[in-house]
């Protein structure tokens, strides 16, 4: 899908060997949650990403997606640690 706000989208044909469209080492641009979280992703580091934090947070002002969720989804979260975990640094 696509995230008007941020610079990332995930559509699968467009991902193949660029992660930047996928927001691999894309700075957020937005500082407000905390300053750690400058990346959107942030190879081998999920707890400085703002896309797992996003993802592993309930509160309705920064959750993903934004809409029809109220739970966590642990097994997502472990999946995107997991991948984020897996990643080489920017360089």
């Amino acid at each position: 899908g696509h995230c008007y706000y941020r610079p990332m989208t995930f559509p699968f044909s467009q991902t193949a060997n660029n992660n930047t469209n996928m927001g691999v080492c894309v700075n957020t641009g937005d500082l407000t949650i905390d300053p750690s979280l400058d990346l959107i992703v942030n190879p081998g580091n999920p707890s400085r990403s703002m896309l797992f934090h996003r993802m592993n947070t309930d509160d309705e002002g920064f959750r993903m997606p934004l809409h029809g969720r109220t739970v966590i989804h642990n097994e997502g979260v472990a999946l995107m640690e997991q991948w984020i975990n897996s990643l080489q640094s920017c360089q």
